[in-house]
């Protein structure tokens, strides 16, 4: 090998870490213009946790736009503070923002919208329009989840994300008050209604405390108590200057209450959360859409070395993959950090948990047996596990604060992540299997060396699952029992992972008895990943027991997608061997005389 083919995969990584180095730079507000990422940077208290307003302004426009980012009137992308910015200070810019996303035609025509490419629609086309809908909203609120049509369902998202709006942009209203003295006292009861009426909702609360027996409020409720009380705050005064100045485009003045908010936090720092520079870094980073291109990047590696040029770009394909397994852990573990809880403790946790230890597999396989097979594996299973996390980060913050029932690190730490991997390992197995099946029916790359290092290859792995699956749903049952007082409840996530357990057991039982060869064991565990999928996504859409905790209206169709994909697979499978393009390769395999 000569030296440039040697070099190939350190220039590859080379530039795929000079790309993160770029990406992890932070950005940097001009000297002339309003310090809005310092302002993203502070704290704010909101679903349980605190948090900076950067986050809370990702995963708002995320909940109403399906995005981090918007366009302005001149089309140019915007980051998300920019908007949050704007839509708190009630800025008149705020209702002018394309960021209600509307795809269901009905729904558009319900608001007088005409469809547009995009469907992303600015509060000031169709406010005038929701109040006609009310009727319609309360009526879907108030059907069961089986008895919801699209339209129903469309209407929930929408009224959902205008609550959401309407609370960002009420909550930190300023009351306004006349200062006449006469009217004071009726002006102070208004504002005291509103802000119990908008408070029976979850809103932010941005003034941090400052003194003893002192919580984090609303900054509505402060203004009220700092104006009946006449107690002095710099941060409500702090705060008011920057919506103020933001309203009216006052640069300078923005800048000056910012530094004003700033002094106030040197002052009484917080400890409820130390790591908010470190989360709006992790924020702008976005590693797992960074890993996801290279994920990508990475598989096309993969495919082209099975065509040519193996050995380079091969090892190309297994080093960039490596890079991006450490970013992918990198992440995990920032998470962890920010969060104090282990890595696992909501769906969206699962889906890049799963991601990374499926990662973790194929570039063990790849390190054993060196055939490309675990860099397409791991790069495909990798970038599909951090789509599914993307679509699932459209419910709000993906840190969210713990359920009580959920709230000890001790089994999050434990039977959470064993029956996580437990799932990983059994959708690799399963990944194995389809791999297999379709190298064999449609190339006639798979003779009969190859068919049994498949075969080995799922056969370990579908063991390792049984394991991990085993153990994770006894360690569930110690935790039912500590939480519950009883072990076991045929609970629906039970029993999903029981099926899981027999699934696994029974494949590799039908193997020992000589049941299943390498293609039935393969059949069989691709009709795992429909198992895993059900106990994974299926039971919480069941809407029922004790750990339906991350139920998404859009997930039964995508899980429908995924299993008929798998019965398809099945169906290939079991196609009837001279049909698979390889036939005549395994059975010229089988034929050839042995030499003794």
């Amino acid at each position: 090998m000569n030296r440039f083919a040697r070099s190939v995969p350190i220039i590859v990584v080379i530039l795929g870490g000079a790309w993160l180095g770029r990406r992890a730079v932070p950005p940097r507000d001009a000297d002339a213009a309003m310090k809005i990422h310092e302002f993203g940077r502070l704290p704010v208290v909101y679903q349980g946790r605190v948090k900076p307003f950067d986050t809370l302004a990702r995963n708002s426009l995320t909940v109403i736009s399906d995005r981090q980012t918007y366009k302005d009137e001149n089309g140019d992308k915007q980051p998300a503070i920019e908007w949050l910015l704007d839509v708190i200070s009630n800025s008149h810019q705020a209702e002018h923002h394309k960021v209600f996303r509307i795809p269901n035609l009905e729904l558009q025509s319900a608001l007088g919208l005409e469809p547009r490419k995009g469907y992303r629609y600015a509060l000031s086309e169709f406010a005038d329009k929701v109040a006609g809908l009310e009727q319609d909203i309360a009526r879907a609120f108030g059907l069961e989840p089986s008895q919801l049509q699209v339209y129903d369902v469309q209407l929930r998202e929408f009224w959902q994300k205008y609550t959401l709006h309407g609370v960002l942009s009420g909550s930190h209203a300023i009351p306004h008050l006349s200062g006449d003295t006469e009217n004071f006292r009726q002006e102070i009861s208004v504002a005291v209604r509103r802000l119990q009426s908008l408070e029976r909702m979850s809103i932010p609360h941005a003034i941090p405390p400052h003194g003893q027996n002192q919580e984090w409020r609303p900054f509505a409720r402060a203004v009220l108590e700092s104006i009946v009380l006449t107690e002095p705050n710099a941060a409500v005064d702090a705060l008011a200057g920057m919506f103020s100045a933001r309203a009216v485009g006052d640069v300078a003045a923005f800048n000056e209450n910012l530094a004003a908010y700033q002094d106030f936090l040197t002052k009484h720092p917080l400890e409820e959360n130390p790591a908010l520079n470190f989360e709006a870094f992790f924020n702008h980073l976005s590693p797992f859409v960074a890993c996801f291109a290279l994920y990508l990047i990475a598989f096309l590696l993969a495919c082209f070395s099975w065509l040519g040029w193996s050995d380079v770009l091969g090892r190309t394909a297994t080093w960039l993959i490596g890079l991006t397994f450490v970013v992918h852990t990198f992440a995990i573990g920032a998470r962890i950090y920010i969060s104090g809880y282990p890595p696992v403790t909501n769906l969206y946790g699962t889906a890049i948990f799963i991601g990374w230890g499926c990662v973790l597999l194929g570039l063990f396989l790849e390190y054993v047996f060196r055939l490309g097979i675990g860099n397409i594996l791991a790069s495909v299973v990798g970038a599909l596990t951090l789509l599914i996390a993307h679509f699932l980060a459209g419910d709000g913050d993906t840190l969210e604060m713990m359920r009580a029932v959920l709230d000890t690190k001790f089994w999050l730490a434990t039977h959470v992540v064993v029956i996580t991997l437990g799932y990983s390992v059994t959708f690799f197995a399963g990944a194995l299997a389809v791999l297999y099946i379709l190298r064999g029916v449609l190339t006639r790359s798979l003779d009969k060396d190859l068919e049994k290092t498949f075969s080995r290859m799922i056969y370990g792995t579908l063991c390792f699952a049984l394991l991990l699956s085993f153990v994770g749903t006894v360690l569930g049952g110690l935790w039912a029992d500590d939480s519950w007082g009883r072990f076991w409840g045929w609970d629906p996530k039970e029993n999903g992972a029981l099926m899981i357990v027999l699934w696994n057991a029974l494949i590799i039982h039908a193997r020992w008895g000589g049941m299943a060869k390498a293609r039935g064991v393969a059949v069989l565990a691709i009709f795992g990943n429909v198992v895993t999928a059900w106990s994974w996504f299926g039971v919480n859409q069941l809407g029922v027991g004790l750990h339906s905790y991350g139920f998404t209206d859009s997930a039964a169709f995508w899980l429908m997608m995924f299993v008929s994909s798998q019965f398809i697979m099945i169906g290939v499978g079991m196609l009837p061997r001279r049909m698979w393009r390889s036939a005549f390769s395994i059975q010229a395999a089988a034929a050839m005389p042995v030499r003794v």
